[in-house]
């Protein structure tokens, strides 16, 4: 696989120094645990952000009802 070339401001190379492993990697890490979680159903999505955004965790029918709230009003 070609090598990908990325630019990043001055005050990023000392972190990305101090993670121990080569860069590539850290990015190739991410990258997976980005798609794993991004694997998820949406009415999955809705209820682990709901968690992180610290509020009561909806119900399955709130979920539900919300994703189909947003698909009918999404763009596509």
């Amino acid at each position: 696989m070609p090598n990908k070339t990325i630019s990043v401001p001055d005050d990023v190379v000392p972190i990305i120094e101090s993670l121990g492993v080569p860069f590539s990697r850290w990015v190739t890490d991410q990258l997976r645990r980005h798609a794993a979680v991004s694997a998820m159903s949406f009415g999955q999505q809705l209820l682990v952000d709901a968690e992180l955004a610290g509020g009561q965790r909806p119900t399955r029918s709130d979920a539900v009802e919300v994703g189909e709230r947003m698909e009918r009003s999404a763009p596509w």
